[in-house]
């Protein structure tokens, strides 16, 4: 099985990512690494430390279609930092 992380850098989701790199799942990252650590993501995994259209794309398309999960558990901590990084976001 595939799964997508959203998050999957940061404390809970870094735990989750080496739970299901263990039981050997496939897992693609997805994380700005805002608050997330790029060493802090399993061996093996594949991360898209960016949160742009492009790269969200690109996690996607490494999904095997038909078997996929997607857990969330990324976010930005307080509202105004998604309202101050609007271009960030949309750079595409």
């Amino acid at each position: 099985m595939s799964i997508l992380v959203t998050g999957g850098a940061g404390y809970i989701g870094s735990h989750m990512v080496h739970e299901l790199a263990d039981a050997s799942e496939r897992v693609v990252v997805l994380d700005s690494l805002s608050t997330g650590f790029d060493w802090a993501v399993a061996n093996g995994c594949r991360l898209y430390a960016d949160v742009s259209v492009s790269s969200v794309f690109a996690a996607l398309a490494r999904l095997k279609p038909g078997n996929d999960s997607t857990v969330g558990v990324g976010g930005a901590g307080q509202v105004f930092q998604c309202g101050n990084r609007v271009r960030k976001y949309h750079g595409d």
